[in-house]
C-alpha cells in the first residue's frame, strides 16, 4: 500500500533516525535485564556475558543519551527517574519485537532445536543416541552446535545447552544431568609392564597425559594424590591435547587413560576398554542442562528424553 507523500516523508525521517540508533539495541537489552533484576551481575549471568561487559554497555547507553539511568549501590542498582521512564517505554517494545520474531519462527524451522555440547560429549554420548531420539520423535529436527568454548547462548540463538562445570551461578535454571566419575582405563591391546592390579602399579605404566586447558582434577597428578601416592617428578607417557584423542589412543593400546562414566561407558560395555578391578572411581563435576525455551513443547520433549537416557546409564 502506497503512503501519502506527507507520511512518506515522516516515515523516511523515522527510519533514518532508527538506523542511526540501531547499534544501541544491544545496550537496550542489557539495560532491560539490569532494570528488571536490579543487579548488573545477575543481568550478566542471564545474558551469558561478564559483569564488566554489561556495565560498559549501560555506560555507553548513558553517554549516548546524556543522562544517568542507574544509581550504582554497593550490592545492587536502582533506576533513576530517567531510567524508569526509559524502562516503561522499551519493555513493551522489546517484548513486541520478541513475540513478532517468535511468531515468524513458528514454521518448519521452529521444529529444529539448537543444542550446544562439547566435542567429547557429542562424540561419546549424544550422537550415538540421537538415532533413538529421531525414531521416537521423527518430526523434530535437532541442530547440534559443537563447541569446546562456552558460547553466548542468546546471540547464538541456542535453545538447549549441555555443559560440564562446577555448580552454576544462580539466576538460570541449570539442572544436573549426570556426575562424571573417572578411573584408569586401558585396551586389551595394551602391553602392560606390571600386573595392573593396584594404583601403585600405574606409576610404572605408560600414561596418556592431557595437556591444554583441562582442569587439574582430570590429570594424573591429582589422581595419584587421591590414591595417597606420591607423584613422581618425571613420568614416561604420551601427551595429548584433547579428550577425544586421549580416548582413541587408549582404545588403540598406546597407554592408560583417566576416563570413565558416562563418556566411555559404551567402550567399557563392548570390551574395547577395560578398567582395573578394585580401584574406586573418583567423582568429579556434573553435566548440567539448561532449557532456554521451556514453553516450547519440543524443547521439553528433548530434555525429558535426555534425562531418561541418563537414567539408563550403568555405574559399577
Amino acid at each position: 500500500m502506497k503512503l501519502p507523500k506527507s507520511l512518506q516523508i515522516v516515515n523516511l525521517r523515522y527510519m533514518a533516525s532508527f538506523r542511526k540508533d540501531l547499534p544501541l539495541i544491544k545496550n537496550l537489552i542489557a539495560f532491560e535485564a539490569a532494570s528488571r533484576l536490579d543487579n548488573f551481575t545477575r543481568a550478566a549471568e542471564e545474558m551469558g556475558l561478564t559483569r564488566v561487559a554489561v556495565s560498559r554497555q549501560i555506560a555507553d547507553l548513558e553517554m549516548n543519551l546524556g543522562q544517568k539511568l542507574f544509581v550504582r549501590n554497593h550490592r545492587n542498582v536502582t533506576l533513576t527517574a530517567a531510567g524508569e521512564a526509559l524502562a516503561l517505554a522499551i519493555d513493551p517494545a522489546l517484548r513486541a519485537i520478541s513475540e513478532a520474531l517468535a511468531k515468524q519462527r513458528r514454521g518448519p524451522a521452529a521444529k529444529r532445536l539448537s543444542v550446544t555440547v562439547t566435542t567429547a560429549f557429542a562424540t561419546y554420548w549424544l550422537m550415538p543416541r540421537l538415532a533413538s531420539f529421531g525414531s521416537k520423535f521423527p518430526d523434530l529436527g535437532i541442530n547440534v552446535v559443537v563447541s569446546d568454548h562456552y558460547l553466548d547462548l542468546a546471540s547464538e540463538d541456542i535453545d538447549i545447552a549441555i555443559r560440564y562445570m562446577p555448580v552454576p551461578a544462580s539466576g538460570m535454571d541449570w539442572r544436573p544431568l549426570m556426575q562424571e566419575e573417572i578411573f584408569p582405563v586401558y585396551s586389551p591391546k595394551y602391553d602392560a609392564r606390571t600386573a595392573m592390579s593396584a594404583p601403585q602399579d600405574l606409576l610404572a605404566e605408560c600414561l596418556l597425559l592431557l595437556s591444554g586447558s583441562y582442569r587439574a582434577e582430570a590429570r594424573w597428578d591429582n589422581w595419584f594424590r587421591s590414591q595417597g601416592l606420591k607423584v613422581p617428578a618425571e613420568r614416561s607417557g604420551i601427551q595429548v591435547n584433547t579428550y577425544s584423542n586421549m580416548v582413541q589412543a587408549a582404545i588403540e593400546g598406546q597407554g592408560v587413560a583417566l576416563a570413565g562414566y558416562p563418556l566411555v561407558n559404551a567402550h567399557l560395555e563392548n570390551g574395547s576398554l577395560l578398567r582395573i578391578p578394585g580401584i574406586r572411581p573418583l567423582k568429579r563435576e556434573y553435566y548440567y542442562v539448561l532449557n532456554r525455551n521451556p514453553d516450547r513443547g519440543d524443547a521439553d520433549q528433548f530434555c525429558k528424553w535426555l534425562f531418561d537416557e541418563a537414567g539408563r546409564e550403568k555405574r559399577d
